[in-house]
């Protein structure tokens, strides 16, 4: 998305946002194989649930954006929800490290 935000071409932002849809895609699989993994079989639909709930939803945020900010520049929105995907990535990244850490300090 922040690639995105410097596009000027059609064209260009068309493929770079089919590019987009498709690793999306690809990201959500592979995350849905790993839970299938590491989620007791048990709760495996209301963790799926759960997580299909919170990506739709910051999905709708993103594409209402325009509509709750109509006076912004589309390119800063598109900035700034890639700036924040990529910060919400390095935290998740960061506490699952903690948490895995935490585990090898127990055992």
């Amino acid at each position: 998305m922040v690639v995105l935000s410097f596009v000027t071409s059609p064209l260009m932002a068309i493929v770079l946002y089919a590019i987009a849809g498709m690793l999306w895609s690809l990201s959500r699989a592979a995350a849905n194989g790993h839970l299938s993994t590491v989620v007791d079989s048990a709760l495996i639909g209301r963790v799926q649930a759960f997580t299909t709930l919170l990506t739709a939803g910051l999905g709708a945020l993103i594409f209402l954006l325009p509509t709750l900010f109509p006076n912004a520049i589309e390119a800063a929105l598109y900035m700034a929800s890639g700036v924040t995907i990529l910060i919400i990535i390095a935290l998740v990244g960061l506490w699952t490290r903690s948490l895995r850490y935490a585990g090898s300090l127990k055992s």
